[in-house]
């Protein structure tokens, strides 16, 4: 029987194997280790497309429905199923694709489909604690769907642990520091030789937190200060009937643009009316035609990738310029990393005051050794200054951003093999 660790992530899905070694799992891109988490029912074919696939399907036809960021919708209890095309599609539909395909993408390897499978999940999908129980629920019964018998779950600071215990000569200490997507996961645990390789290592596990800060909300942050003027944030439009009312662009149009998952929400009857109002009398009518065209021609999601992709450049730049053309959007937005340190500057807040929380929670428990940093957002050079400024420059340590928790998921199947 074959077993795995994979990391159900909500930008991407990586798989590993009990010697830590991680996958292939779509190499059809540049980076084949990572298996985009995204979906794309065209409007024309009953295909589903999952992975590099559907983003290639979409960008060639928009014209369906684009799914991106399930994984943060795993604890909604509001969010059950949707429609698309005349079929009900649950949450733990959506999610068991993405799985069997992965799953499929490991048997090319093995020679047959891993059975078993230790599965991350967050130190803490929401603090509400009946929609964390439910939010680990849906992902298990999509893993069962998906075709795995054997099912076990891991917090994702601790799979990070096992991925960097795995180079250490000595015991140590450790404040491991996973940023995903959607959270922020953190857990105080002992590692070391003398642990490394016990199968059950919850007793060397001090403390452990979560918040719900990731690299979708820094890119919002982007978003909400740069960009939403260019889409009408501060505009005025005038009411069909009423020649004399003019009101501002609501706030929670506004919002939905924040995320992309969010954003494809907006295309309702009722906001379709809205922006053709603004169509008609905005103000200032280029902002009108770039928020229609944004929300009706499915653009949230390349618009996003440029944002993305600006952040990651102001991760080693000193500043950088989000070019966007698309329809009757222009933007060639100039950012430096110091405005986006000032625009993420709540959220930093926000990581310290969980990371001091997690400390006062575990005092007295001895000096902590090292800093595991792991995920897209430890590359960020202010959220790794927060814990240098912290800790100290010789404590912090980073490994590969994108795959620690997927090695250490794969090191912790090791057991489910015996």
């Amino acid at each position: 029987m074959h077993v795995c660790g994979l990391d159900f992530g909500t930008s991407n899905t990586a798989a590993a194997l009990p010697d830590g070694t991680v996958l292939p799992i779509a190499p059809e891109t540049r980076e084949q280790r990572l298996f985009r988490s995204v979906l794309f029912f065209p409007e024309d074919e009953r295909t589903v497309y999952a992975g590099a696939p559907a983003i290639a399907r979409y960008l060639e036809d928009n014209a369906g429905r684009f799914i991106q960021s399930v994984k943060s919708f795993l604890h909604s209890r509001s969010f059950r199923a949707t429609q698309v095309h005349g079929r009900t599609w649950t949450i733990e539909d959506l999610v068991a694709i993405l799985l069997r395909r992965v799953r499929e993408a490991m048997a090319a390897h093995l020679g047959s489909a891993p059975e078993a499978v230790v599965l991350g999940r967050p130190a803490v999908f929401t603090e509400d604690a009946e929609a964390d129980a439910l939010a680990e629920q849906r992902l298990r019964k999509a893993a069962e769907l998906a075709g795995f018998t054997r099912i076990q779950f891991l917090i994702e600071p601790i799979a990070a642990a096992l991925a960097y215990e795995a180079q250490l000569s000595r015991d140590e200490l450790v404040l491991v520091a996973d940023f995903g997507a959607g959270t922020t996961d953190l857990t105080l645990m002992r590692l070391g030789p003398s642990r490394r390789g016990q199968p059950d290592r919850r007793p060397d596990v001090v403390g452990s937190t979560g918040v719900r800060i990731g690299g979708d909300r820094f890119d919002a942050e982007i978003m909400r200060h740069k960009l939403l003027p260019r889409f009408g944030a501060g505009t005025t439009y005038r009411v069909r009937g009423l020649s004399d009312k003019r009101l501002k662009v609501p706030q929670h149009v506004m919002a939905k643009l924040l995320s992309w998952h969010e954003m494809s929400f907006i295309r309702e009857k009722s906001t379709q009316e809205l922006m053709e109002m603004m169509l008609e009398s905005s103000d200032q009518p280029e902002t009108a035609e770039a928020l229609y065209d944004l929300v009706m021609e499915n653009l949230g999601y390349r618009l996003f990738r440029a944002i993305e992709a600006v952040k990651v450049r102001l991760s080693q730049e000193p500043e950088a310029t989000l070019d966007f053309e698309e329809a009757r959007i222009t933007l060639h937005e100039r950012i430096t990393r110091a405005e986006f340190e000032s625009f993420s500057q709540p959220l930093l807040t926000e990581l310290d005051q969980c990371t001091q929380g997690l400390l006062d929670r575990c005092a007295g428990v001895g000096e902590i050794d090292a800093v595991f940093l792991t995920g897209g957002s430890s590359q960020i050079p202010a959220v790794r200054q927060l814990y240098v400024q912290r800790f100290g420059e010789d404590r912090v340590r980073t490994a590969d951003a994108f795959t620690s928790v997927a090695e250490g998921l794969g090191r912790a199947s090791a057991a489910l093999s015996g």
